[in-house]
Parts: C-alpha cells; structure tokens; sequence
C-alpha cells in the first residue's frame, strides 16, 4: 500500500482523504506547525478586509465575537481562494473570492479596490502575496491575529507521496527530514512550489487550482 503525507490535519469530511484510501492509499495528515492567537483590541476605520486563509478567519471572528469588538456593517470581505472565501461566509458574506493564485487574485482584487483602505488579518510570517505585488494601488493595513510556529515534536513515517500546503509546512519538513529516492512531491499552489525550490527540493507538482480535489487529480495522474 502506497503511503501519503499531507501537511495538514484531515476531518472524515476530507475529499483527499476520502478519495485516496478509497483509492487504496494510507493517508497521514498532520500540520506541522502550532498556532496561537495573538490578541487585538479594536477594527481599523476600512472599506474591505482581505483574509489569506481559514486559520485567519477564524481566529479574527472568534476573537472579535469573544469580545465584543465592534465591526462596520459597511465592510466588504475578501479571500485569497474558495475554502477561505467558505470559512467567512460562516461569519459573514464574502463579496470577493480570489483564486488561491496571488498572480491572478491580485489584478482582479485591485479592480475593485484600487484607492481603498484595506485590512489584511494574517499570519506573523505571512507571505503578504498580495500586498507585494498591489503596491500603492490601495491603502494597505496589516493586523497581526495569529502566529504559527514549529512544533516542538513529530514523527513522521517514511512515504512514498509528501503534500505540502503553505511554504512553513514544507520548511519545517525538511529542516527534519531528507528527500529519499523515489519520493514524490507535491505543493497545494505555486507560492508553496517556489518556497520548496528555495530549500533545493526539485520537481514540485502542483495544481492550477489549489483545492484538494485537484491534488487527488494531479497525484493520480503522477503514479
């Protein structure tokens, strides 16, 4: 039975998980990194506030909820791909729904907000994507809501697939572990592939669209 690594914790609702052992595959997800909330006392004046992922989602509404900070009803939401776009509208609507690809998200996000004041709740290590590549288009504002750092301990058995879904995943896999021959691996975007190519790791598939349903797609037709 072939083994895969995924850098991120799977539910029983899992697509990947549910088509590959479906499949034949054992599965292993587990996300290597721990994340804690780093707390905020209040919302800046914005027009639109922009999330780059599900972790940034919730620990921003959570927070906010928890206590009690208030939020214009007039702010417009934004996300960097569909399963964020899924996680605001557990809170709000998503007006904006990007494409999980910062180089086609970006010029579509600036056409409808070139000359506003935007919020970007992240990570502290986030890559800021599109924050580089707008420039001075909008008025950029950062909140810091969460950060994530590696875990102190893991284990994880040899495999013949590694999964990676964010460009630290991937860093603190391989500050761990070395490439064995005949491993594959895969990357959940192109921001992730570049960021294995950096720490020497060649050959990174992945797909045009980064959803899991895709990885499943481009692992079955790269056995």
């Amino acid at each position: 039975m072939k083994k895969i690594f995924i850098s991120k914790k799977l539910d029983s609702s899992s697509i990947f998980k549910t088509k590959l052992e479906n499949a034949g595959f054992e599965v292993w997800g587990e996300s290597l990194l721990q994340l804690e909330l780093i707390p905020f006392e209040k919302i800046p004046s914005v027009d639109w506030i922009f999330f780059y992922s599900q972790n940034g989602v919730q620990f921003f509404f959570n927070h906010i909820k928890k206590n009690n900070i208030p939020l214009s009803k007039e702010i417009q939401f934004a996300s960097f791909g569909e399963k964020t776009a899924e996680t605001i509208m557990q809170f709000t609507t998503c007006h904006f729904v990007g494409t999980g690809d910062a180089e086609t998200t970006t010029p579509a996000f600036s056409k409808i907000a070139t000359g506003k004041k935007v919020l970007f709740p992240r990570a502290e290590n986030s890559q800021r994507s599109i924050q580089r590549l707008i420039g001075n288009q909008i008025s950029a504002l950062d909140l810091i809501v969460y950060k994530n750092s590696p875990k102190e301990y893991f284990s994880i058995p040899l495999m013949d697939y590694l999964f990676f879904m964010s460009p630290m995943n991937a860093k603190v896999f391989f500050q761990n572990y070395q490439l064995k021959k005949g491993q594959k691996v895969f990357a959940i975007g192109k921001t992730t592939a570049l960021a294995l190519e950096n720490i020497g790791i060649k050959n990174v598939i992945f797909p045009q669209k980064p959803a899991e349903e895709e990885l499943v797609k481009i692992l079955l037709k790269n056995l």
